[in-house]
Formats: C-alpha cells, sequence, structure tokens
C-alpha cells in the first residue's frame, strides 16, 4: 500500500521535492514540518523553529516580513473551507481530526497568492538548452509522479470535444485497477463508482458541465481484487479555448479514505457525546468573551426553564434565571473566573417561570488565542437537582444521626478483622472512662475496665459472634478507673461483608444504659410490692387478660367475697361463671375496655358462687406486668352502704318536706307583706297629699301647729321609705320565683292596666298613652312586667315637674321585637354619674320631686327585663328623658 497522506515521514519526503520553502502548519500557525528551502531561507535550524509560530517567523524575516499580515487569513480561510487559498492548501485531516496545511513561500514575495505550480521557467537557448529543459521536465515529472503517490492521488483529463478521457498510473491505483488493463471510457467511471453513490456523482457531474464550473465530488469505490471500499476526492477544474467553449476538465482524484473514515468516528463519537448529553440532562454553551456572544445547546434552554430562541442568548438573559437573592454572588463569581484567566466551576440555582427552583453545575473551560489572549469559553452545564436534594437530605440525615447519638449517650465503632483495628469514637471512649486515643487499638481494647464478673462471658459472646458471622448483641459493666463508678453498657454491631461476600468488619454502637437498669431493678422492687399489697388488700382485686378475658390472678379478698376457690376461677371468663347480674352492665364494661377506656367506682350488681347478690363499686386500671398489658379489676363491696344511703335518703326527703312546709310558709309571709304595704302605701299617700295642700294653702301665713307638721311630715317620709324597702325586697323575691313558670301575655292589656292603676292614683298627674296593637304577645311573667311598667311610670313621677306630662307608647321596634317607651321632663338634669348609676342596686336619685325610693325599682326593673331576654337604657330627649324598654315578640304561629 502506498505511503499515508497521514504519514510524517511521507510528508517531509514530498515537501523536499519543492524547490521553493515549504513549511506544514497547524490552523493557529504552529510550525510542524518544513524542507530545507525554508530553513535556509530563513537562516534557522530546526530546533529553534518547530514548534513556533509560523507567522512570528516571518515577521522577523526580510525576505517575508511582508507576508506576516495576509498568512494568518489565508490559513483561517483554508482551515475553514478545507480548500486552497492562495499558496496555502489543507492536507486531509489526520486520524485525530487534526488539519494541517501546507504553506509554499516562492522565492519573490510578489508571487505569494498565486499559487507555486507552474515549473520554473527555463534559461538558455539551442539544443543545450532544450536538452537541459527535457531533463528538467522528466525531473520534475518524477517528482510530480513521487508527490502523488505519496499524497495517493492521480490526475485525470476529460476531452469535451471528444470525450477521451486520460487518467494517470495514480488513478488507476486509485480505483483498484491495473493500469491500461480495461477501456477507459464513461460507463468504465459510472461502473466504478459505488452503486450507492452512482446516481449523487452523475447529478453532482451533470450539473457542472451544464453550467462549466468546478466539480468537486467525494464518493466511494470497491477494489475488484479484495472487494474493499474506499473514498475519493474528484476535484476538476473547466478549461475554455479562445471563443469562450469548453476545451476540457483537468482534475486531482485523490484517496480520502483515513479522513472520511475519521469523520465517521468524529461522526459517531459526537452522536455518542450527543446522546450522552441527553441522557445526562446536559448542556453545552460557548461565551465569546471579545463579541460577548453566547451559544446554546437546546438543552441549556431547558435547563434554564426558557423556550429556545425565545430572546438571544447573552449573559444578561442568564443572570435573569437566577433567583435575586443568588444573582450577585453567582454573577461575581463567573466574572472574577473571567477576569483572571481561570475555568468556571460553579452550582448554583435557577429559577422557572412557574416558580419552581433547580439547581444546575456549570464547568467552563477557558480557550486561549496563539498568543495565549483568553477568547471564550466552552463549557457545559447539568442539573444536579436530585443530587444537592440527596445532599441536603444526607446532611439532615447526619444531623439526625447526630443528634439521636447524643440524645441517646451512644457512640459509634468499627472492628476490622482483617487489621485488628478497632475505632472508637470520642463517646465510647467516655463511656469505658477513658482519655481518647489512650491505649492500643486492636480487639484488646474492648476489655478495658470491663467489670471482672462480666468480662470473660462478655467476650465469648463477641467472639462466638464473629465466628458464625451474627450480630453482637450484648449488655456488660464497666468500672470507671477515676472514680470507681460503675455503669452498664450494652453494645450492638452488624457484620459487613466485602466486595468477595467474606466478612470484613463489625460496625455499631455503645450506648449507656445505667438508668435503665436502675429502672428495671426499681421494677423489680415494685412488682415485689405490689405483690403484698395485691395479696393483703381489703378489697378484692382481679387481673385478667383484655382480650380474652380470662382470669390470671385474683386475691384472698375476692375469693372470700364471691365464695370461689382459686382453681375455680383461674382461666375462666366472669361470663363463664356467671359473675354479672345485669347482662347490660356486662356489655358496657367490655365497651369500656375494648376504648381503652378507665372505669371508676361504677355500681353494679355481681352474683357470687351461691347466686347471691352483691352491690359493688367496680374500677378498672390497664397495667403492664412482665411486659404483657394487663387489665387490674378492684370491686369493693357496698350492700352495707347501700342500706345506709337508704336511710339516709329517708331522712333527707323528710328534711325535704319540711323544707317545703317553711317555703309555704316565707310565701304566704311574702304575700301578707305584700298585701299589707299595698293597704298602708295608699292612706299615706293621701295623708301626704292633703299635707301638700295645707302647705299650699297657708304658705304665707304663720299658723301655730308647724311644728307638728314638721314632725308628722318626717315621720311620714321614714315610714314611706322603711315600707319601700320592705316591698322591694318581697317582689324581687316573689319575681324570682315566678318566673320559673312563663307563659304568652297580651302586651296591650298589661300596659293599659297599668296606666289605668297609676292615673287611679295620681289623678291630677296628665298621661299621654299611646298602646301597641291588641295582637302583640310576649312570652314571660305578668305580674312581673307590670311591676316594671308601672315603675317606671311612677320614676317619671317623682322625677318630673308637677304640671309637666308623662308619656308611654308601645310600637315594633323591628319583625322580632316590640319596645315600650316611657318619657317625662326634668326638674333639674343629671349628673353623668346619676345617668350611669340609675339601674345599680341601692342607687336612689337626688333630684326627685318628693321622695326618694329605696334604690331597688330601676334595679329590679332591669332584673326583670333581662329574665324577658329583653333590653332597657334610658337617653335624654331635649329637656327631658326617655326609659326604653325592648322585648322579643312571639310570632303568630308560636305556642306557649
Amino acid at each position: 500500500m502506498p505511503t499515508s497522506h497521514s504519514d510524517k515521514e511521507s510528508i517531509a519526503a514530498l515537501i523536499e521535492l519543492i524547490p521553493d520553502a515549504v513549511a506544514v502548519v497547524s490552523c493557529d500557525g504552529k510550525l510542524l514540518q518544513a524542507n530545507g528551502a525554508f530553513f535556509s531561507a530563513i537562516g534557522r535550524a530546526p530546533s529553534r523553529t518547530l514548534g513556533k509560530n509560523l507567522f512570528r517567523i516571518l515577521s522577523s524575516s526580510s525576505s517575508w516580513s511582508s507576508l506576516a499580515d495576509a498568512l494568518p487569513e489565508l490559513c483561517l480561510q483554508a482551515c475553514t473551507d478545507g480548500r486552497q487559498a492562495g499558496n496555502v492548501r489543507p492536507l486531509p485531516p489526520t486520524a485525530e481530526g487534526e488539519t494541517r496545511l501546507v504553506v509554499t513561500l516562492p522565492s519573490d514575495p510578489k508571487m505569494f497568492g498565486r499559487g507555486s505550480d507552474s515549473p520554473p521557467p527555463s534559461s538558455g537557448s539551442g539544443e543545450t538548452a532544450r536538452l537541459s529543459v527535457e531533463q528538467q521536465l522528466l525531473d520534475y515529472k518524477g517528482r510530480i509522479s513521487f508527490a502523488l503517490n505519496a499524497a495517493r492521488s492521480g490526475i485525470w483529463e476529460w476531452n469535451a470535444k471528444s470525450g477521451a478521457l486520460k487518467w494517470s498510473e495514480e488513478v488507476w491505483g486509485l480505483y483498484g485497477l491495473p493500469v491500461e488493463g480495461e477501456k477507459l471510457d464513461n460507463q468504465l467511471c459510472v461502473m466504478t463508482v459505488h452503486e450507492g453513490d452512482r446516481e449523487f456523482v452523475s447529478s453532482m457531474i451533470r450539473d457542472a458541465l451544464s453550467h462549466g464550473r468546478e466539480a468537486t465530488v467525494e464518493y466511494r469505490v470497491i477494489h475488484p481484487h479484495d472487494g474493499s471500499v474506499h473514498w475519493l476526492l474528484s476535484q476538476g477544474k473547466p478549461h475554455f479555448d479562445d471563443d469562450g467553449a469548453l476545451a476540457s476538465y483537468i482534475g486531482l482524484v485523490t484517496d480520502i479514505t483515513e479522513r472520511k473514515l475519521a469523520e465517521i468516528r468524529l461522526h459517531e463519537s459526537k452522536a455518542s457525546l450527543d446522546y450522552a448529553l441527553e441522557a445526562a440532562h446536559a448542556g453545552v454553551w460557548e461565551w465569546d468573551l471579545k463579541s460577548d456572544r453566547n451559544v446554546w445547546s437546546e438543552e441549556v434552554w431547558r435547563l434554564y426553564g426558557l423556550d429556545p430562541g425565545a430572546a438571544p442568548p447573552s449573559f444578561e438573559l442568564w443572570a435573569s434565571t437566577i433567583p435575586p437573592e443568588d444573582r450577585d454572588a453567582t454573577c461575581r463569581a463567573v466574572q472574577n473566573a473571567a477576569a483572571k484567566g481561570q475555568d468556571i466551576s460553579i452550582d448554583y440555582r435557577v429559577r422557572h417561570p412557574d416558580g419552581s427552583h433547580h439547581w444546575v453545575m456549570s464547568r467552563g473551560k477557558a480557550v486561549r488565542a496563539h498568543d495565549g489572549v483568553l477568547v471564550k469559553y466552552l463549557g457545559t452545564v447539568i442539573d444536579v437537582t436530585e443530587q444537592k436534594e440527596l445532599e441536603v437530605e444526607l446532611e439532615k440525615s447526619k444531623a439526625r444521626m447526630a443528634f439521636a447519638l447524643e440524645a441517646t449517650r451512644a457512640g459509634v465503632w468499627e472492628w476490622n478483622l482483617k487489621s485488628d483495628e478497632v475505632i472508637w469514637s470520642d463517646r465510647i471512649w467516655r463511656l469505658y472512662g477513658l482519655e481518647p486515643g489512650s491505649k492500643t487499638n486492636n480487639h484488646k481494647l474492648c476489655e478495658s475496665n470491663v467489670h471482672l464478673e462480666d468480662r470473660e462471658q462478655t467476650f465469648g459472646i463477641v467472639m462466638q459472634a464473629a465466628t458464625k458471622e451474627t450480630n453482637i448483641d450484648i449488655e456488660f459493666r464497666v468500672c470507671h478507673p477515676e472514680d470507681g463508678s460503675l455503669h452498664w453498657l450494652v453494645c450492638r454491631g452488624k457484620p459487613q461483608l466485602d466486595s468477595k461476600g467474606r466478612l470484613d468488619r463489625y460496625v455499631g454502637t455503645v450506648m449507656d444504659i445505667t438508668d435503665r437498669k436502675r429502672l428495671d431493678d426499681e421494677l423489680r422492687e415494685n412488682e415485689k410490692k405490689f405483690r403484698s399489697i395485691f395479696d393483703n388488700a381489703p378489697i378484692a382485686i382481679s387481673i385478667k387478660d383484655i382480650e380474652s378475658g380470662r382470669i390470671i390472678d385474683v386475691n384472698d379478698s375476692w375469693l372470700e367475697l364471691l365464695g370461689y376457690s382459686l382453681e375455680d376461677v383461674m382461666g375462666r371468663t366472669g361470663l363463664e361463671l356467671g359473675l354479672h347480674f345485669s347482662e347490660s352492665d356486662y356489655e358496657d364494661i367490655l365497651a369500656s375496655v375494648s376504648r381503652r377506656e378507665r372505669i371508676c367506682n361504677k355500681p353494679i350488681l355481681m352474683c357470687d358462687k351461691d347466686g347471691d347478690v352483691v352491690d359493688v363499686l367496680y374500677s378498672t386500671e390497664f397495667i403492664e406486668l412482665d411486659g404483657a398489658a394487663l387489665l387490674l379489676v378492684m370491686i369493693v363491696d357496698i350492700t352495707l352502704e347501700k342500706m345506709q344511703q337508704q336511710n339516709i335518703s329517708r331522712l333527707e326527703q323528710s328534711i325535704a318536706d319540711r323544707n317545703i312546709q317553711l317555703q309555704r310558709e316565707v310565701d304566704r309571709l311574702h304575700r301578707f307583706l305584700s298585701m299589707i304595704s299595698h293597704e298602708y302605701r295608699t292612706p299615706l299617700a293621701v295623708m301626704r297629699t292633703n299635707l301638700d295642700l295645707v302647705k299650699i294653702k297657708n304658705k304665707m301665713g304663720n299658723y301655730s301647729n308647724r311644728q307638728e307638721f314638721a314632725k308628722i311630715d318626717r315621720s311620714i317620709a321614714r315610714l314611706v321609705e322603711v315600707l319601700e324597702v320592705s316591698i322591694q325586697e318581697s317582689k324581687m323575691a316573689e319575681r324570682h320565683k315566678s318566673f320559673a313558670n312563663p307563659h304568652p301575655l297580651m302586651l296591650a292589656e298589661i300596659i293599659r292596666s297599668q296606666v289605668e292603676t297609676f292615673s287611679g292614683i295620681w289623678k291630677e298627674r296628665k298621661v299621654l298613652f299611646e298602646n301597641c296593637t291588641k295582637k302583640e304577645k310576649i312570652y314571660g311573667e305578668e305580674s312581673g312586667i307590670k311591676f316594671a311598667i308601672f315603675n317606671l311610670l311612677d320614676n317619671a313621677r317623682k322625677y318630673s315637674p308637677d304640671e309637666s306630662k308623662i308619656s308611654i307608647r308601645c310600637c315594633r321596634n323591628d319583625r322580632e321585637h316590640v319596645e315600650i317607651v316611657v318619657g317625662n321632663q326634668l326638674m333639674a338634669d343629671f349628673s353623668e354619674e346619676d345617668f350611669e348609676l340609675f339601674f345599680e342596686k341601692y342607687h336612689r336619685g337626688s333630684n326627685a320631686s318628693n321622695t326618694a325610693g329605696a334604690g331597688l325599682g330601676l334595679w329590679l326593673v332591669k332584673n326583670i327585663v333581662t329574665q324577658h331576654e329583653g333590653s332597657i337604657a334610658l337617653s335624654r330627649v331635649g329637656n327631658g328623658i326617655e326609659a326604653r324598654i325592648i322585648l322579643p315578640v312571639l310570632a303568630e304561629n308560636e305556642t306557649a
């Protein structure tokens, strides 16, 4: 097989055949190879130039410094387009995908850019000159042939007019055919192309011919002798005659199999990368620092919660996806890395339009130009929300574990069986009463300070567990050397296996259980005490299984009360023994037990062994005994107490009957006082009126009975005051008693009766009366309502001028209430203090026109109204005052 075009030695040999200076460089201008003519022209040894930047080398050269500015652009164009640009021609990519450029530097810099494929002109004349030129041409042809073989290329020509084809020897080899082994025509050209590419190649050639332009096409051929597939690149350039007609195509065929295989591998690699990025939910981004241009893959848009292409990708758009509380710190981290030329590596949160927060990890690699200047970043971004949540959960788990260990005063240990290394946390050292690291870390460390009585058994259990590869669970005592105190510890451990399934180590915990052990001892002591109390208690006690109700134990008092022997009752239920006289009592007890409700002193009837009924108080309590939940039942015989209770009940009934008689006597007394007060009050009022008339008739004269009149006046006032107190107290008691039996009342009749009563007593006072409709009904006690109305009328009289009018009206307040308003003028205005205290008990007005009352009237009125679920209030109206009672009314369909 010919030498590969990617072979460094072949390229070196090829460029040595070219008389001009030739250099092979990378796309960024790094000098990879050069021929002798190049090193001679610049006057430097290869060791001082290879690996350096060609553009800088030329800029310091006296011959080619003028080319240093144009050459970078030509190199960039050749790398980008994959075609020759001036004197710069790309080589096919290497297997690693690297592109190299061949730069030809003519001796005359003015020729730069025109190409250097033409042979140098000859000089001289005559036969000698001709032979010299022929020799040069032969030499040049040989070099060209060598170069074509080295580059795995061949030359072809097609005459457009005659249709004749010419192939160089190299072309026949590229098609896998012997030179001139078959007739060279269009049919051969078509048949040598892979059948999968024929249609495409024919279309490309026809299109180039029809437009008379260059033809460049890549296709596959199959070598007939071994069936191997090769990729060829055919490039043809049209030539035209003097008339402008197409004369021929001359071109080059190059084997690009290795390049295509590299491209396929690159494509597969890229596809694998894309698949991996998609599977990992990772996106790729690029940030050009000079132009501030950003490029995001579709996955990046999704990770940021944005619609692809909704806005131009930019630093600002990226920053806007970061929550405000994280934005400054995150942007500052990226900007600082770019300012220092460092790689970017940050984890941060982004907020999607729906308000959800996600964690992403962004990694960016700094990319520099040939001069070392940072030009851009290339990187990836990946969703790490789940990882962050796991990290948070792990931290919480660690914190919970640490808290649990601290709360339980436990320590963690590990025992490597292969190295016999024991690792203790600081807590375990303290549990053993030792300073951390004070002893050698091997299995003997565990023997430290273990009580002598427990040591042999403890380590026998540990070694047996290690032998059988089972869990370790042992309790033992340790003695702290500092103070000699004794402590109980519990050690638990689980075996851990290595990758081959063999026992590798134990991991476990040690916890102080001294308090628990002390409680266990106290519990056992309490159980002994309970047993003693149980056996000797004077009340009957039994212990039952909660679920089955079977008797587990009873004390002697229980056996004595119900007449059974221990053998009669053990393992049996109360239902089987017939202990319960009432089935309903038995069911109630079962229901309470099922709900885990305590029973306290429930009186029930039980039957003893002979069938006699026993009155008892039944109580239950839920207890735990030897780790089992049980029911403790206590029964107290109250048969004697029942008899005593019956006697007490009879005595209480006698007392109650006597109290009723006494109450009746008191009621009669109250009625008598009410009656006698009414009989006294009327003549006293008449006497007071007549005395007032005498005073009026004689107010201008001197009369001899003035002193006597004053005594009579004071006596009457005092008698009225004393009687008023008795009357009000009696009526107050009567009100509270009688309200126990309320009934529907016709309000209009009650108001009318009290107005008529008032007018009969105080005939000189004018009453303006506006009654409510006859159908208005209230629900209450009649005498109380009458008292309230009369009292308000009487108070209106007392606090108003004699010649003034008193008003009373009754009307609906709303659909559910009626109001009674009593109004009068005032002789003198009230103080604010009087106004606020009118309804207080024993408060008496200071500006009444007659004798002040006992201070109970308005207080009693308010209580009566309140009992009737109503309200009462006073309000000033001009120079007068109104008392307003609001009471609920009965609906028409309501009955008593």
